[in-house]
């Protein structure tokens, strides 16, 4: 830069990312697999350190088509359709300011997807209302899953409160996120086998 005079205060053309679908593809390819667990269950503490009453986290396991699912549950504030969809982002949060030191807004979603590209089911209910995305890998890219709303439409995030009257189980009168790990294959038993071997 010689002859070029450099200021800390000279304004900078940020820069973009061309290839968006391989960042994102190698961000999440390239963390180890053995994080997720960790990553899962410290948000689930977050957040259910945030309730005002009954602060709880679960681990158990749901059936998904006869096959046991792990589930991590916790009793924290819930996420509205908007909050849900936007923390399925990468390098996205909610309530929690990303830094460098501090929240990257990755973590449990960048640990969870290499072993979960079959889906991972966020569901969260706020305000009696139950929204729900599921994240997962497809055709080599990793997103939100395309599935049918109530109106049969085409849809990457759903209002899931029917269903979970439907199945049973759920508390609607109180705020809760959930998340179902479907692992890599519709057959795999990720509670005895989380990470596919």
């Amino acid at each position: 830069l010689a002859g070029v005079p450099v200021s800390n205060h000279a304004p900078v053309a940020a820069l973009r990312v061309a290839n968006e679908a391989f960042l994102v593809s190698s961000t999440i390819d390239r963390c180890p697999k053995t994080m997720m667990i960790r990553e899962l269950v410290v948000n689930a503490i977050e957040a259910a350190a945030q309730a005002t009453t009954d602060k709880r986290v679960d681990i158990t396991s749901i059936n998904i088509d006869d096959i046991p699912k792990l589930c991590i549950r916790n009793t924290g504030r819930g996420m509205s359709a908007v909050e849900l969809d936007r923390i399925c982002d990468l390098a996205s949060s909610l309530y929690k300011q990303n830094s460098l030191d501090a929240n990257f807004g990755m973590g449990a979603k960048v640990a969870s997807l290499p072993s979960n590209k079959h889906g991972l089911r966020y569901r969260s209910c706020k305000d009696g209302t139950v929204s729900q995305v599921i994240l997962c890998q497809r055709d080599g890219v990793y997103g939100r899953l395309r599935v049918r709303d109530a109106n049969g439409q085409q849809a990457e995030l759903i209002d899931a409160t029917e269903t979970c009257r439907t199945e049973g189980g759920y508390d609607l009168t109180h705020d809760w996120t959930e998340v179902v790990l479907f692992g890599n294959a519709a057959s795999q038993n990720n509670v005895t086998d989380p990470y596919a071997g």
